[in-house]
């Protein structure tokens, strides 16, 4: 069974310094609206402390590993300090890439599967069954973290104004779990460039890293129950053998549309990466209103990174199986846990059904009760009670025994043919990062022509420090 939980523990409300309020209620405002914020959205990759093309073998401060770019057309070694971003600027950027924003609407009735919700927490961007997935892993200066903020929410609008403001600190602080004292190992200088050919001041002091990290398995098993009990879909191998078998088919005659195993697994992983998408765009937004730089970026070996490569490099450290030679993540265990199979806390595949079957029900089981598994509640919000007393018991919010059952055999098929689930793809996914930096106005001064560095980002210093 899988040991991961959301009882975010805290140490008592967060109490803000003047400075701290007064940089929060700077953010939230007095900069841009978000249409002037998307005219001026530029990547600005070179950062305080960073070269380019010196000619100069160096020693990355986080590896070790030597690099080397022969002297070139954009010759510079910066002469200023690398300078690492605040914490309310840290904590800004995290919450805007998907931090509490209050309570989701919900707004299905009970008769198009409403049952289908995995959380009903609301953050700032979305999910598929707003599963809530997608988390994040931070490199600083102080280490590498992972952060899983609170799922519990007190109003509609968490932020309605200033006195609300300390929040952000509140969920950054309690939702930081740190993983190690320093920087994640990789950097440009890993063996074939499997950080990517672009990233030469990737990992460098004073800058942050938010790396996304896409579980994908839970919506996936969820998804099969929607499938099966309100679409009248049933999978099928390439081979066109159902996975569910043709004897349950017979009995049940309401499955009738044949679909891809390949494409439904296709499916759930763009689901997912579009999370990642939405994620990195408010992280970008976030940075240019503070008067950041940034750069964001796939191009770099997902096994890697999540640490399905430990010969090269530790990577985020994730444990990792095997099948006919092809590596599969499966997550940290304690921190973020797959919902794939096989895995090391899933003793069977119906233990593992079973469980995101409950996923939506509290320890009484009822609804989005008080004790679920997803770490989130319906009891106050969003419903008038007498609406929620009158429609949590609705047999709808419930899957049909022959449902479960069949996601059960949908599983079993593949696990005994291919070793896994999913099959095609690991339940955990990570292409897309970004890494943020206090901007080096003199390269830009030097090589550009006006009109590229902002006033936030030329009066960065006398504004934030």
């Amino acid at each position: 069974m899988s040991a991961i939980t959301y009882d975010v523990k805290t140490n008592g409300k967060v109490k803000l310094s003047e400075k701290e309020q007064a940089d929060l209620t700077r953010a939230f405002q007095h900069t841009p609206p978000v249409f002037q914020l998307l005219s001026q959205l530029r990547t600005r990759r070179f950062g305080r402390g960073f070269t380019y093309e010196t000619g100069e073998t160096e020693i990355h401060p986080a590896t070790g590993l030597p690099q080397f770019l022969p002297e070139g057309e954009f010759k510079y070694k910066s002469q200023q300090d690398p300078t690492p971003l605040t914490e309310v600027q840290e904590a800004l950027v995290l919450w805007a890439a998907g931090g509490p924003n209050g309570q989701i609407v919900m707004d299905l009735p009970c008769g198009v599967d409403m049952a289908t919700f995995l959380c009903v927490a609301g953050r700032t961007i979305p999910g598929p069954c707003n599963d809530s997935q997608v988390h994040f892993f931070v490199v600083n200066d102080r280490g590498t973290f992972f952060w899983k903020p609170t799922r519990k929410r007190e109003k509609p609008v968490e932020i309605e104004g200033p006195d609300d403001y300390y929040k952000i600190l509140q969920w950054y602080r309690d939702g930081l779990i740190q993983l190690s004292e320093k920087r994640i190992d990789l950097s440009w200088g890993v063996p074939n460039r499997l950080m990517g050919a672009w990233q030469w001041n990737f990992n460098k002091p004073g800058t942050t890293i938010i790396i996304p990290v896409g579980e994908i398995a839970l919506e996936q098993i969820n998804l099969l129950l929607t499938f099966y009990e309100w679409a009248g879909w049933y999978i099928v191998d390439d081979d066109g053998e159902p996975n569910v078998g043709e004897d349950f088919l017979r009995e049940h005659k309401n499955l009738t549309l044949p679909y891809p195993h390949k494409k439904f697994e296709e499916l759930c992983l763009q689901a997912s990466d579009y999370v990642v998408g939405h994620a990195i765009g408010n992280a970008k937004l976030a940075a240019e209103a503070l008067g950041l730089g940034y750069w964001n970026f796939c191009g770099f070996a997902e096994d890697l990174v999540l640490g399905s490569l430990p010969e090269i490099a530790n990577g985020l450290g994730f444990t990792y199986n095997e099948v006919n030679g092809q590596r599969y993540s499966l997550g940290r265990e304690g921190v973020f846990e797959s919902w794939g199979f096989p895995a090391p806390w899933w003793n069977s595949v119906d233990e593992l059904v079973d469980a995101v079957v409950d996923y939506r029900y509290g320890k009484k089981g009822d609804f989005f009760g008080k004790g679920g598994a997803s770490g989130s509640e319906l009891d106050e919000l969003p419903f008038k009670k007498e609406q929620l007393d009158s429609f949590r018991g609705n047999p709808r919010l419930r899957y049909e025994d022959w449902t479960i059952e069949a996601v059960k055999r949908d599983l079993r098929h593949n696990v005994e043919k291919y070793g896994r689930y999913p099959v095609n793809f690991s339940a955990m996914q990570c292409n897309f990062m970004i890494q943020l930096h206090n901007v080096d106005v003199d390269y830009y001064d030097k090589f550009y022509v006006p009109g590229y560095i902002t006033d936030r980002i030329r009066n960065h210093d006398e504004i934030w420090h």
